[in-house]
């Protein structure tokens, strides 16, 4: 007999745990590490649920910390965007698994020509190029939002897609409880996420200007919420960058020093030694410079004449900068920094890898796009039938039993040795380990589209060859320049008289 779940404290307000009970150290005996320790002061906290100690106020930081780091460093915004085009990868059509193919070449149909209609923004953001996009907030923002919505009119299927910042903790929300909607009284509320005693999302407090509170209690099951979560406790996503927070910051304190530092040995050219290691004041009443602390200089045309007093000296100023040990700390820095983000700084650079590394690194590539895609293809699926139901409304088509059953394709497989791949695929159809579907898809294609293009081309081949006289196989045979042509057969008699 199955027993039921237990109940946490994020039911409504009346199921807090008032309860005051008594503070125990425990044993250090048993866990030296407890011990108390300066460093552990700001850390002594964190033994609670991810949802209670990510509020909407450290959830705030958090957001402008990472679209800062983002905005201001080439590499990491280089980075997302690069993860961003092999998630999306120009694929993402809709396919359906219906058995009924009338249907489903319906459905595909339809949606490839919805498929800049769909956005409430225009034609300008796409259903598949939301994806880019979309892959990109994950990392940056660390969730986004659709709204399910249509036109009033003719009922058209229509989606908003709202970013991370526009939901949170509006209004009367006071000890983290709603009191002030009558459907959501008493409820606990994280950072905009409404929930119920299970801390499953009843309802996403969102900022609608339309409404004169200036925000909106939307139910769960007219928005989806894309998120990456890490934790069993977690209401909201947290951006992949903000793992290496403290690793951009301290990166970009050092770059702007070391910029610095190489703006001033760029100027610098020449440096003067004097008794004084000031400039004569004499030689400002002979025209030779500005005030008395500057270096004497005297331009002529493009040159320029140096004046020293005897005794003095007068050298080149050189600098190796940036210096090696800076440039290894910076990468190492930045390799951990990716990590976090789930690449690797190898895509940005390359050349230092090879061998088994470059496999290595190949396969954690293909292993964060494919969890990404997971992630996407979960709400996209929703949305996506969302859009099939509405489309059905409206009589475009019927549904049939298994109208629900619908997939996307998928971007090509990373490689840096497409050659080599093809190669490996081919041995293991050989060796019936693949099939060709699997070489297909890995490649960004789909199987039943090429199957169907390659029988499209045979048919042609044939009627063309039929129409002119020749044989099929001449017109089959791929050649180029030098190649001989192999004879047809003739099917004569090569008995011997």
């Amino acid at each position: 007999m199955a027993i039921n779940p237990v109940r946490s404290t994020y039911g409504i307000a009346s199921a807090k745990n008032g309860s005051n009970q008594t503070l125990r150290s425990g044993s250090s005996e048993f866990y030296p590490g407890g011990r108390n320790d300066q460093r552990r002061f700001n850390t002594r906290n964190l033994s609670k649920d991810i949802a209670e100690m990510m509020t909407a106020n450290r959830h705030k930081m958090l957001l402008g910390d990472s679209r800062y780091i983002y905005q201001s460093f080439s590499s990491i915004a280089g980075a997302v965007k690069q993860k961003a085009n092999y998630v999306y990868g120009g694929s993402w059509r809709l396919r359906s698994l219906s058995s009924d193919v009338d249907f489903a070449e319906a459905v595909e149909k339809d949606f490839e020509q919805i498929d800049r209609m769909l956005d409430m923004r225009g034609s300008s953001f796409g259903f598949r190029k939301n994806v880019w996009v979309g892959s990109k907030l994950l990392d940056v923002d660390g969730d986004f939002f659709v709204i399910l919505t249509e036109k009033k009119e003719s009922g058209f299927p229509k989606l908003q897609f709202v970013e991370s910042h526009r939901i949170g903790d509006w209004g009367e929300c006071k000890d983290g409880y709603v009191s002030d909607s009558t459907a959501y009284n008493g409820r606990r509320i994280l950072t905009g996420v409404i929930v119920d005693d299970y801390m499953a999302p009843m309802a996403y407090r969102v900022k609608d200007d339309s409404s004169a509170r200036g925000f909106r209690d939307i139910p769960s099951n007219s928005i989806v919420h894309f998120a990456d979560m890490e934790w069993f406790s977690q209401g909201r996503g947290t951006p992949t960058i903000a793992s290496a927070i403290l690793d951009w910051y301290d990166l970009s304190e050092t770059r702007d020093a070391q910029k610095m530092k190489q703006k001033i040995n760029s100027i610098l050219t020449l440096v003067e030694s004097t008794e004084s290691g000031t400039r004569d004041v004499g030689r400002n009443a002979l025209g030779l410079g500005g005030g008395s602390d500057q270096p004497a200089t005297s331009y002529m045309d493009s040159g320029m004449i140096r004046i020293i007093k005897n005794g003095g000296s007068l050298k080149a100023h050189t600098a190796n900068d940036p210096p090696e040990g800076w440039m290894k700390f910076t990468q190492l820095v930045e390799q951990s920094a990716f990590y976090a983000l789930g690449w690797r700084r190898e895509m940005l650079d390359s050349s230092s890898v090879g061998g088994a590394g470059v496999r290595g690194y190949v396969s954690d590539i293909n292993k964060s796009i494919a969890s990404r895609r997971e992630i996407l293809a979960t709400g996209y699926k929703r949305l996506a039938l969302y859009v099939i139901a509405k489309r059905a409304k409206m009589g475009i088509y019927e549904l049939p039993d298994d109208w629900y059953k619908i997939t996307f394709t998928s971007p090509a497989e990373y490689t840096v040795d497409e050659g080599r791949m093809r190669k490996a695929d081919l041995d293991d159809l050989r060796a019936g380990v693949i099939t060709n579907e699997d070489i297909v898809s890995r490649r960004g294609s789909n199987y039943e589209e090429v199957i169907t293009t390659r029988a499209k081309e045979l048919a042609m081949l044939k009627k063309i060859s039929e129409k002119y006289g020749h044989d099929i196989q001449e017109l089959s045979i791929l050649t180029k320049p030098g190649d001989i042509v192999p004879e047809q057969n003739t099917n004569q008699d090569n008995t011997d008289d």
